[in-house]
């Protein structure tokens, strides 16, 4: 009886109504199983108690309905009874060896007791029955026993049971009823003389009493409390503290200790001790609800007291007030509740950080962990482990001799500099810290001599590859998947938390590595996972356009989705090591990574003393951000060992595997063949796949598709009809109509917490449910759509409808509201727009890769189309859209970032971001010139800046001003601003090398263009072309001994430099000198969103006139921003205003259109009541303020309400939002 202290039995009448009770009982006894009766839950409803898992029974009706709440530090497993009728209910569980049943008896008869015969005798002993089961008998406490009574006792003396039933009532009863104990606690005879039962004092706003079962076996609980590992309490102010304070102990140490880092960690600690105060430990008690105030704790006490009296006196007074009591009580905090959850959506603006909205809805829901309680039992800990990591190890390890050979990257085999420690410690946030304790902020804010110990440290041990065990070593928390159970170790998901000092290493050592791998292009063009510019919309896209290009030449594709079993953890280091090598990594790079990998130990933490510990020696760590890039070398040869007979695409360790034929068998053979190469692969390099996971489908047009029989290593693949690739449903007829149902089955779960936010007149501002929306539905109506349309039309047509649900709940508007309207008011396209929208951002991506592979095969299905009488596909629009551009594309054999020298993304250009000059300094120039003549002495002085002429032409001038040389350069319409101001520097650049000038400065008033170039370059967007050419050429002017420095100037401030050099830009946009006119790629990221709007007003042109036409003469442009997105004037009068702009409100009049009331008289006995009447005429409201805010911001009187909301006036709308409020206005 492992765990076993307290067991809470109760009649709850309604869980739901009771969440907040059961709180207080679980915080109180804390016991290992809540057995509830009559739950009143139906099938569907979720319903969950933070720290315990919910086996429950329920009926269709909602009423009658058991649960078992057993926490979750206790092993179980569900136990599977006979069937019975639906005239009582009941479940059961194995907890720590003891089979506990919970059932509720509402009618008993003679056939429910001879069901129950049936169940107890196909129960486990030792075993326990707790229920309400309608039955009195005086041995177990009733005043009275009836038949069922006596019949309930027949059947415990047929199997030998106990009822632990002390004779006190378990029901309250009024005044002269009869005692009611129908809540029975039966048990075995092993199991009864070693409990103890009570009755709690209170109902807690039932009828029932809770039961307390106690078992005096009370070892300590092993759900032990997961403290933060982050030790300490954070006070940003005293950063500078700690940077002193390891500064001074740095001074302090005069050498590494290059054995271990115990030193470096405790000078950490230490400091951080001194500086930042402890955190108290987590409680492990359920925190009380948010809406839970001192007038609910004064209800419960003076419930408490009702009760007293009424035991002390049963008298009919007291009894009546008692129920009074429980009456108020109950409808207080439902009051409460309600009053909370509004006040908390009232709260939310557009400001509010999605992070607390979250957390919030889940302590409304109770859903929120009291701790991180540890869930797997200690008994299951070494079965875990070995899972993990195999018992034993192989007798020779192969990996440890090392090799040193010329690299291709010299550079590389240097030791890290300051440069990568920084730009590494630059870009990381604090997460769960390892063993030490240790938080990456600690390490960001260390002072230079602080960092330079750090980086000798890490490069010595490097150096030496005497790695620290701290270094090697890893804390496993294994967690509960959802509804999986317990006893079984396959149930939980291990979590691994790293040193961050580790984890810095892994940075440095990955950015290496990644920048050789992908320079040298040495991964698969199939490979798609976890690499810079790539996505899962590379791998959908080819296989969705190879599966058309196969239809539109009536052929069939024969696929196989693969699933490698547990690839990460399976991958064998000395093979890793082998490719490493093979692929003539640095060796400096290729021995630390076999340091950190070999011998790693993983320490199992359950929350107790007993912390199981294990050596691997195979597999990649868990959250490593080594693993992913480290796989992908593993697997870079993959693709060649399959053949050519079918095509591969992997993202990672999924893989797909078809082949296209007018012959299906054709096809299948194709795969098949492949399959066997696979599998040679896989066994050399010591992984495998798993057929029960794996899936074949067979993509054809025909009505009568050929059966397929696919297999790998003498098991048959599973044939389906459709198959889950990477997130999005793809069936055999690509008609995209399940990935569409299964969009929509996924929102409509997240459309009711919209629901839950916000209603018509109460909740959160349109603008926040507008992000939430954005954040929770249209991202999951936006995945993988885009590739499947055109498609099923009826399936389509269901994303829109569950679009249009959500936006009317968003602006509050009522149901007969057009959906284009809908649309403009809440700034959000049709789904067809904005699906063209991402399929254009992704074309206009990939196309910077002359070599990828979707181009070509885009290219062939656009030749099929002037035979084709069906819509184009969306990909297939956009790659015709992308042709058409006038201005051909820079586009490049690698990313730009990867294609530059690592020793050029190193560099640390010199920028001056300030001289002091303002704009409102009218000496601005001659300051300018006394700071630069003092600054820069005799250096040459270049200015640079762009324009963007209306035409659309960007221009570029270049200015010396010793030499009074000018350069004027015209770039495409499609480049922008900062494009033009970065080529400009480079521009700038290419003339100090060309006139080799010794000492240079270059002035721009581009604060973005000298961010982005002072950036850390392994972190800009790798698509940056030009500022990776201005590193390139700054690392030639460098090795010349060229000095350049860069100053930010403010525009338009008089500085001489600078306006001339803006002149010649605005000029450039005409006359500019035209090469290179090219296009850059991350300039054709804006198009996508300009063709939306253009083709969205278009829409709206054409669909305004005819629908939602009291929208359009308001608003007849598409706007940017909902008008609503930076005013607050709360729900009730922004959804009044929004239900005014749309034409459809609850006034009258257009009730009286829709046919939902007879006449158009308002209540103050006008015939007609519309908006004008309601704002200017109606004799119920006084309309003298409105018409004297209206005078004074200048609108000319009269006026209508279509007048004041066509040209948007925020001050305007403020004032028909003061009058809404001020008058209770609700339409």
């Amino acid at each position: 009886m492992a765990n076993m202290d307290k067991l809470v039995q109760w009649n709850c009448r309604s869980i739901i109504n009771k969440k907040h009770e059961i709180i207080h009982i679980i915080n109180t006894f804390n016991p290992f199983i809540f057995s509830l009766s009559e739950t009143w839950l139906k099938p569907d409803f979720v319903f969950k108690i933070p720290g315990y898992s919910c086996l429950r029974e329920d009926r269709a009706d909602g009423y009658g309905g058991v649960c078992l709440l057993i926490r979750n530090s206790s092993t179980f497993s569900s136990f599977p009874l006979p069937s019975h009728s639906n005239c009582f209910s009941v479940i059961a569980a194995i907890v720590d060896g003891i089979c506990f049943v919970s059932i509720y008896v509402p009618h008993p008869s003679l056939q429910i007791f001879n069901e129950i015969k049936n169940l107890i005798s196909v129960l486990p002993r030792p075993f326990m029955i707790l229920g309400d089961f309608n039955s009195h008998h005086t041995s177990w406490g009733s005043s009275v026993s009836n038949s069922y009574g006596y019949e309930l006792l027949d059947i415990l003396d047929m199997y030998s049971l106990c009822i632990l039933n002390s004779g006190s009532p378990t029901r309250l009863t009024k005044p002269g009823e009869v005692i009611s104990a129908i809540d029975l606690s039966i048990c075995t005879p092993q199991l009864a003389s070693s409990l103890s039962w009570s009755t709690l004092c209170s109902t807690y706003n039932s009828d029932h009493y809770p039961i307390i079962i106690s078992f005096p076996c009370k070892k300590k609980d092993t759900m032990c409390i997961q403290n933060s590992r982050l030790k300490h309490k954070i006070i940003d102010s005293k950063w500078s503290q700690y940077t002193l304070l390891i500064e001074e102990k740095i001074n302090n140490c005069s050498e590494v200790n290059v054995i271990d880092n115990n030193y470096f960690k405790a000078i950490l600690l230490e400091s951080a001790d001194n500086v930042f105060p402890k955190k108290k430990p987590r409680s492990n008690k359920l925190s009380s609800p948010p809406w839970w105030d001192e007038e609910c704790t004064n209800a419960i006490q003076k419930r408490k007291a009702a009760e007293r009296n009424y035991r002390n006196n049963m008298s009919m007074k007291n009894y009546e007030a008692l129920m009074t009591i429980m009456k108020e009580v109950r409808k207080l905090f439902k009051k409460k509740k309600f009053d909370g959850w509004r006040k908390f959506c009232s709260t939310i603006s557009p400001e509010t950080h999605a992070t607390v909205i979250w957390r919030n809805i889940k302590r409304f829901r109770s859903a929120v962990n009291p701790s991180n309680a540890l869930l797997l039992p200690i008994e299951l800990a070494d079965q875990f482990l070995d899972r993990l990591a195999p018992p034993s190890a192989p007798l020779n390890d192969p990996i440890l001799s090392y090799k040193q050979y010329n690299s291709d990257a010299p550079s590389l085999n240097l030791t890290f500099t300051l440069v990568e420690l920084k730009g590494v410690l630059n870009h990381v946030k604090d997460s769960a810290p390892g063993e030490d304790g240790i938080p990456y902020s600690f390490l960001s804010h260390l002072g230079e001599k602080g960092l330079n110990y750090f980086l000798n440290l890490i490069n010595k041990i490097l150096l030496t590859g005497d790695i620290p065990p701290s270094w090697r070593s890893q804390i496993v928390l294994p967690f509960l998947k959802p509804s999986k159970v317990q006893s079984d170790i396959k149930s939980y998901r291990p979590i691994v938390l790293s040193s961050v000092i580790t984890k810095v290493v892994e940075h440095l050592i990955k950015n290496r590595l990644e920048w050789y791998i992908e320079n040298n292009e040495y991964l698969s063009q199939t490979q798609f996972g976890f690499r810079k510019g790539k996505s899962v919309g590379d791998n959908l896209g080819i296989l969705v356009t190879d599966i058309r290009n196969a239809f539109s030449d009536k052929k069939s594709v024969v696929a196989a989705f693969l699933d490698i079993n547990s690839a990460y953890d399976n991958v064998l280091l000395h093979i890793l090591k082998s490719k490493l090598d093979k692929l003539k990594v640095p060796y400096f790079l290729t021995n630390s990574i076999v340091n950190l990998l070999s011998e790693r130990k993983i320490i199992l933490d359950v929350g107790g003393p007993y912390k199981p510990s294990r050596l691997v020696w195979r597999g990649l760590p868990q959250g490593s951000v080594l693993s992913p890039l480290l796989y992908n070398i593993y697997t870079y040869d993959l693709e060649g060992s399959v053949g050519d007979s079918a095509s591969l695409l992997q993202y990672a360790d999924d893989l797909v595997i078809y082949a296209s034929d007018m012959s299906v068998s054709t096809a299948e053979r194709y795969v098949s063949s492949s399959l066997s190469l696979l599998k040679i692969w896989m066994d050399a390099n010591g992984l495998d796949l798993s057929p029960s996971k794996s899936t074949v489908v067979l993509f054809t047009k025909s009505r009568t598709p050929c059966s397929l029989n696919i297999t790998y290593d003498g098991d048959i693949l599973p044939i389906r009809n459709q198959v889950k690739f990477l997130g999005a449903i793809l069936d055999s007829k690509l008609t995209g109509q399940p990935h569409c149902e299964f969009v929509v089955s996924k929102c409509e779960r997240n459309l009711n917490m919209l629901r839950c936010l916000g209603g018509v007149w109460w909740g959160a501002h349109p603008a926040t449910l507008r992000l939430v929306y954005n954040a929770v539905i249209r991202s999951v109506l936006d995945f993988g759509t885009f590739f499947l349309d055109p498609g099923n039309v009826a399936g389509f047509r269901k994303l829109d409808l569950m679009q249009s649900r959500a936006l009317r709940i968003v602006s509050g508007a009522m149901k007969s509201s057009p959906v284009n309207a809908l649309q403009i008011e809440c700034c959000d396209p049709p789904l067809n727009l904005r699906r063209q929208y991402l399929s254009d951002r992704f074309i206009f991506r990939i196309v910077q890769f002359h070599n990828h592979p979707l181009i070509s095969k885009l290219e062939f299905l656009s030749k099929k189309v002037p035979s084709s009488h069906k819509p184009l596909p969306c990909l297939l629009k956009s790659f015709l859209k992308f042709k058409q551009l006038q201005a051909p594309t820079h586009s490049f054999q690698v990313l730009p970032l990867f294609g530059a020298s690592y020793d050029s993304l190193l560099l640390s250009p010199v920028i001056c971001f300030s001289l002091g000059i303002e704009k409102s300094d009218f000496n601005a120039n001659e300051n300018f010139n006394c700071n630069v003549n003092s600054k820069w002495p005799n250096w040459h002085q270049i200015y640079t800046d762009a324009s963007k002429h209306s035409s659309g032409c960007v221009g570029v001038g270049v200015y010396h001003k010793q030499y009074n040389i000018v350069q004027k350069i015209k770039l495409p319409p499609e480049s922008s601003v900062f494009t033009g101001e970065c080529f400009g520097l480079l521009k700038a650049l290419e003339y100090v090398l060309s006139f080799k000038l010794k000492k240079t400065v270059v002035f721009t008033d581009s604060l973005s263009a000298l961010q982005s170039l002072a950036k850390f370059s392994l972190k800009l967007n790798p698509f940056f072309h030009v500022i990776f050419e201005c590193k390139r050429k700054l690392l030639h002017c460098q090795s010349h001994n060229y000095l350049v420095s860069f100053c930010w100037v403010p525009s338009h401030c008089g500085i001489s430099g600078n306006v001339k050099a803006d002149s010649l830009a605005n000029s450039a946009t005409v006359t500019g000198d035209v090469y290179p006119y090219k296009n850059f790629g991350h300039d054709l990221a804006a198009l996508p969103g300009i063709c939306l709007h253009k083709s969205w007003n278009m829409c709206w042109e054409e669909s305004g006139r005819i629908k939602g036409r009291f929208l359009y003469a308001i608003q007849s442009s598409v706007p940017r921003k909902p008008w609503f997105a930076k005013l607050s004037f709360g729900k009730t009068a922004t959804s009044t205003i929004i239900r005014m702009r749309l034409g459809h409100n609850s006034l009258p009049v257009h009730l009286h259109k829709l046919g939902i009331v007879t006449g158009t008289a308002c209540e103050c006995g006008e015939s007609y009541c519309d908006l004008n009447h309601i704002f200017f005429a109606c004799s119920l409201y006084d309309h003298s303020s409105l018409y004297t805010s209206l005078v004074s911001v200048s609108v000319p009187l009269p006026t209508n309400i279509s007048l004041l909301l066509r040209d948007f006036n925020p001050l305007v709308y403020s004032i028909l939002s003061r009058f809404i409020l001020n008058n209770n206005i609700k339409l």
